[in-house]
């Protein structure tokens, strides 16, 4: 009798901490509310990487997950720059990332933003998208929104994953979407695959949603 308590205890135990590892994994949102804008721009991210390579279409898709994982707008672009081979694992890909992000801004900011000769061109390449939306000029209401990034899908955590590919973002894509890192555990060591799942935690400025 005693063996069956400790195992329903030990099973009560590892469903609530599951519980609580999940719960920790989502999003969270700020209380204050910051008066921002929208920023358009393109950014360009060349990869190069000593442990996982990706195909230049696998490389799009990754960089498309990421974007997902951060709550960026559903019109985002990110197309194939770059590419050294028709098929298979590049040595040297990149991608454009195309998309309109959330930035503390005043009304004088929000005007320079609109006055920016290269915003009706990329506005246009974003509206092509059947999830576009409307991309305004005026200021509205934000929260600081944090999210974890992981280095390995979680469902197979024992692959090389794509810690140096995490890394890259870090430097290349989080400072220009204004994103500040609050937690930063990635660290990639060449040609081993990382123990663990690195993981990097961000926070973004996102409109403030809407209330029921």
């Amino acid at each position: 009798m005693r063996a069956l308590l400790t195992s329903i205890k030990r099973k009560k135990g590892l469903l609530m901490l599951v519980a609580i590892a999940s719960f920790a994994s989502l999003p969270s949102y700020g209380e204050e509310t910051i008066r921002a804008a929208w920023k358009v721009q393109e950014i360009h991210l060349p990869y190069f990487g000593l442990t996982t390579h990706y195909s230049c279409e696998g490389l799009r898709d990754k960089v498309q997950a990421y974007l997902e994982q951060l709550g960026v707008r559903e019109d985002a672009v990110v197309s194939v720059g770059a590419c050294d081979t028709i098929s298979g694992p590049a040595w040297h890909p990149s991608v454009n990332i195309t998309l309109a992000h959330a930035v503390p801004a005043s009304d004088e900011q929000a005007k320079e933003f609109a006055n920016d000769t290269n915003r009706a061109k990329l506005i246009a390449r974003l509206q092509r998208k059947k999830s576009a939306q409307a991309i305004t000029d005026e200021p509205f209401n934000a929260v600081i929104k944090r999210v974890t990034l992981f280095a390995k899908d979680r469902s197979n955590t024992s692959s090389a994953g794509d810690c140096e590919l995490l890394e890259q973002v870090r430097r290349d894509v989080l400072p220009k979407l204004d994103a500040k890192i609050i937690k930063d555990g990635v660290r990639c060591t060449p040609y081993q695959g990382s123990v663990g799942n690195p993981r990097m935690e961000v926070e973004l400025l996102i409109p403030e949603p809407k209330k029921a």
